[in-house]
């Protein structure tokens, strides 16, 4: 399966609800008409940047296919339908970044069921998007085996309040412009009193998660969302 992840930046002459709107409510249901080979389509628009970025990020989508090649050559139903989600797109997208990703699921309390949602409702659930860089110092291939074999047992050891936990390995960079991430975490928790507990952690005098990201993480930019699941075939 290939997951891309795509940084999304609204048109300047819209707000970010108005963004929000449009995508929720127009282009959702297009993108599932005349998307046939995706098979996994959620939008997570972000609700505050905890921790910024270079650029203002209005949403996250995740879009999964089977191969990569379902997307580069078999996105569309038609030239119609093409044509139909660019005009759309149109209307409230001023650019993004996208990222090629290999997922790994390291926890996950609910698994997905089938559904399909052409107007999808907001996860009750608290989730986190963690942009990731390197350190200058290791290449992308040592930063993802410290990532996976190392960090992520601190990180199941001390979430214990964590419903979720996904990492995304960037396996390429899709677009021209946007960061040179090397991986992207996905932090679910399944409530505000969960998410509340998990962060008080984070003022302790010693946190071995946090102390450990200096051993293989340069910068990062962080935002909290609200996950709206479209598609999961």
């Amino acid at each position: 399966m290939r997951k891309l992840i795509h940084l999304c930046y609204r048109r300047p002459d819209i707000t970010h609800a108005e963004y929000a709107e449009r995508v929720l409510g127009g282009h959702v249901p297009l993108a599932l008409r005349h998307h046939p080979t995706m098979r996994r389509y959620v939008v997570n628009i972000v609700s505050q940047e905890l921790v910024p970025g270079p650029r203002e990020v209005d949403a996250i989508p995740e879009l999964s296919f089977a191969t990569l090649g379902d997307y580069r050559e078999r996105l569309y139903d038609s030239p119609e339908g093409q044509a139909i989600i660019a005009r759309d797109v149109a209307r409230f997208l001023d650019g993004a970044s996208a990222y090629e990703c290999t997922e790994h699921v390291r926890k996950d309390s609910a698994p997905e069921a089938r559904v399909e949602r052409p107007v999808p409702p907001a996860s009750p659930s608290v989730k986190l998007y963690l942009c990731l860089k390197r350190r200058p110092d290791l290449s992308h291939d040592a930063f993802v085996t410290y990532w996976l074999e190392r960090h992520a047992p601190l990180v199941l050891e001390h979430g214990a309040r964590l419903s979720k936990y996904v990492q995304n390995v960037v396996d390429g960079k899709l677009s021209t412009d946007g960061e040179d991430y090397d991986g992207f975490a996905e932090l679910h928790f399944a409530s505000e009193a969960d998410f509340a507990a998990q962060m008080a952690g984070h003022g302790q005098a010693s946190n071995p998660v946090q102390e450990d990201t200096a051993q293989f993480i340069a910068g990062m930019a962080v935002y909290r969302v609200a996950e709206h699941v479209a598609r999961v075939a």
